[in-house]
C-alpha cells in the first residue's frame, strides 16, 4: 500500500461483514484494530490507493 497518498475514510454499520467480504474476495486488507472511537481497518484497491473503514456508531 502506498501511505504517502491522501486517503479516504468510510463508515460502515457492519464493519465485521464487510472485513470478511473483502477478504474473502481477495482484497488487500490490513489488521482489525479497535480504537477509543471504535474499531477500523484499512484496505487498498487494485492500483494500490489506500482507504479506511471504521465502524459507525449505532
Amino acid at each position: 500500500m502506498n501511505l504517502g497518498t491522501p486517503s479516504l475514510m468510510f463508515f460502515s454499520e457492519n464493519l465485521d461483514q464487510l472485513y470478511t467480504d473483502l477478504t474473502n474476495k481477495n482484497v488487500t486488507v490490513g489488521e482489525m484494530v479497535t480504537m477509543p472511537s471504535g474499531k477500523v481497518f484499512n484496505f487498498a484497491d487494485s492500483e494500490g490507493n489506500y482507504f479506511a473503514v471504521m465502524e459507525k456508531n449505532q
